[in-house]
C-alpha cells in the first residue's frame, strides 16, 4: 500500500510540473534527462569454480540530474528511473533488466555465470554480453540509453552431482559421495578408520568442515573458522550421508563383517575386508552379514553411544546391496579363494572372489604368551597369557594416565604397536605407534587387556 501511495504521489508531482501554470500562464516542466555514460572494468571474462566467489566484472555509470523549469519548484527525488539492461544480442531484442538505485554494479563469478547461462551462452564457449543503462522519468517517457559495453564471457557448468572427501590437509582426495538429484544431499560408501579427519568439498568450491564449537560434532560449517570433520570411534567401511542444506552429516560403519559366520579381517593398508575360504565341494554358497555402528549428531563420536545394528547383503555381479535378508552367491568349483569387500570410485560397496590365497600371510607359529613392555622398550611390565588360539589376556595397573606400551612376541621376535590410523589395530610394521590407554583409565586403575593375533585387534576394560 505504501508503494502504491508513493507511486501516486510521484505521478501527481509529474503532472503538476507538466500541467500547472503560474499566475501569468507559464508551463512548469522537467528538463535535464540525458544519456548516461557507462564503463566496464573488463572486456573478456573466463569463469571458473576458482573465481566463483570473486568480483570478476564491475560496471559504473553517471545519472542525469532532473531539473524543474521553475526554480521555485525543484524536481522531486525518485522521479528518475534507471535500469541496467543486459543482452546476448547487440540489438537488445531480448534483455535481462533490473532497476538500479546506485551508480555501480559488481558481479561475482557465480552471478555472472548464472546471467550468461540464462541468456543462452553455452558453458565452455566465449560469447559477448551487451550492457547498457536505460534512464527515464516516467513509464510513458522514451528512455535515454547509455553507450553499450561489450564483454566477452565464458561460463562454466557446475556439476553438483558429487562432492570430494578431502584429507585433513585438503591436498588429497580420499573418495567421493554422490547426489544424483543434485539437491545438496550426498551419500555413498567410503573406508575410514577411527577418528579419521576430513573435509567435504562441493564442486562450486564450497568446503564444509565441522561447526567450530565443542559439543557440535557432525554439524557442518562452511565458515573460514570451521574445524575439520572427524569420524566416530570405529574402523571399517562407512555409509556416509552429508546434508549441506540442513548442515549435518553422519554415517554407519560396518565394524564387523562375517563370511558364512566367520570373521573377515579388515586391512587398513588397502581398506578392505578379506577372508580366505577353502571349499571342499562345487557350488559352495557364501553369505555376507555384518555388525554396524551408527554415528550422528544425536550420538556423538563415542563408540559407547553409537547405535549398534546388524546388516545383511545380497551379492550380484560384484556388487553388494543392503537387504532385509542375506542372499549370497556360489563358488562354482571347489578350491581355495580370497574374498575381498571394499568400495569403488562410485562409492559403491563391491566384492571380488579370486582363486588362490592371494597375499595371505604365511602361517607363523603363535607364541605361548605376549609380553607388555613399557614405552621405552626396556622393561617388561606385564604378561598376557594364551587363552585360545591367537588370543591373549592379562591384567595391568596403570602408573600414569595415557600410559604407552607395546606388546611383544619374544618367541618370534615381533614387536606390536598400533596402526597409525587406529590405536586398537595391532601392527608390526615400521612406523607403528605405541599402544595407549584412553582417558577412562586413570593412574592406579587396573585394566584387563585382550590381544587377538587372528584379527590383529586389542582392547581393554577397566576392572
Amino acid at each position: 500500500m505504501k508503494t502504491f501511495i508513493k507511486n501516486i504521489f510521484l505521478l501527481l508531482c509529474m503532472i503538476s510540473f507538466i500541467t500547472s501554470c503560474d499566475k501569468d500562464g507559464d508551463t512548469v516542466y522537467l528538463e535535464g534527462l540525458d544519456s548516461s555514460e557507462l564503463i566496464a572494468t573488463a572486456n573478456d571474462v573466463i569463469l571458473t569454480v576458482d573465481n566463483s566467489k570473486e568480483v570478476v566484472l564491475s560496471l559504473a555509470w553517471n545519472n542525469s540530474t532532473l531539473l524543474s523549469s521553475d526554480s521555485t519548484k525543484p524536481a522531486p527525488a525518485g522521479i528518475l528511473i534507471t535500469k541496467l539492461q543486459v543482452s546476448a544480442s547487440e540489438d537488445f531484442s531480448s534483455v535481462d533488466e533490473n532497476t538500479v538505485t546506485s551508480l555501480s554494479k559488481a558481479y561475482t563469478g557465480t552471478e555472472l555465470n548464472t546471467l550468461a547461462k540464462n541468456l543462452g551462452i553455452e558453458s565452455g564457449t566465449s560469447a559477448p554480453l551487451y550492457f547498457r543503462i536505460a534512464s527515464t522519468s516516467g513509464d510513458n517517457i522514451t528512455p535515454k540509453y547509455s553507450n553499450i559495453c561489450k564483454v566477452n564471457v565464458q561460463p562454466y557448468t557446475v556439476d553438483m552431482s558429487y562432492l570430494s572427501v578431502l584429507n585433513s590437509s585438503k591436498d588429497a582426495v580420499l573418495g567421493y559421495l554422490f547426489s544424483p538429484e543434485e539437491n545438496g544431499v550426498y551419500s555413498g560408501w567410503i573406508p575410514a578408520s577411527s577418528w579419521m579427519n576430513c573435509w567435504f568439498k562441493e564442486n562450486d568450491g564450497t568446503v564444509w568442515g565441522n561447526k567450530p564449537e565443542d559439543g557440535h560434532v557432525f554439524e557442518l560449517s562452511s565458515g573460514t573458522d570451521a574445524w575439520n570433520n572427524w569420524f566416530g570411534d570405529a574402523s571399517g567401511l562407512w555409509n556416509v550421508t552429508v546434508d549441506t542444506k540442513k548442515q549435518y552429516w553422519g554415517g554407519t560403519c560396518i565394524s564387523e563383517l562375517k563370511l558364512n559366520g566367520e570373521n573377515m579381517t579388515f586391512s587398513n593398508a588397502d581398506c578392505k575386508f578379506k577372508y580366505v575360504i577353502r571349499t571342499s565341494s562345487d557350488d559352495t554358497k557364501i553369505v555376507l552379514t555384518g555388525s554396524t555402528l551408527s554415528f550422528s549428531t544425536s550420538t556423538g563420536d563415542a563408540k559407547a553411544n553409537a547405535k549398534a545394528g546388524a546388516v545383511n547383503f545380497s551379492m550380484s555381479d560384484g556388487k553388494l546391496t543392503v537387504t532385509e535378508t542375506a542372499s549370497g552367491t556360489t563358488i562354482s568349483k571347489a578350491g581355495t579363494y580370497t574374498v575381498e569387500v571394499g568400495t569403488n570410485e562410485k562409492a559403491e560397496l563391491v566384492y571380488t572372489i579370486t582363486e588362490g590365497a592371494g597375499a595371505e600371510k604365511p602361517e607363523q607359529k603363535l607364541p605361548t604368551e605376549l609380553k607388555m613392555y613399557n614405552k621405552a622398550g626396556d622393561a617388561v611390565i606385564a604378561t598376557l597369557t594364551k587363552t585360545a588360539d591367537g588370543i591373549y589376556s592379562g591384567t595391568y595397573t596403570l602408573t600414569e594416565k595415557w600410559e604407552n606400551f607395546k606388546l611383544v612376541d619374544e618367541e618370534n621376535g615381533i614387536w606390536y604397536g598400533s596402526d597409525p590410523s587406529d590405536v586398537y589395530t595391532l601392527s608390526d610394521k615400521d612406523g607403528n605407534y605405541n599402544l595407549w590407554f584412553g582417558d577412562d583409565a586413570e593412574a592406579g586403575a587396573t585394566v584387563e587387556i585382550t590381544a587377538d593375533l587372528n584379527t590383529m585387534k586389542w582392547k581393554y576394560t577397566v576392572k
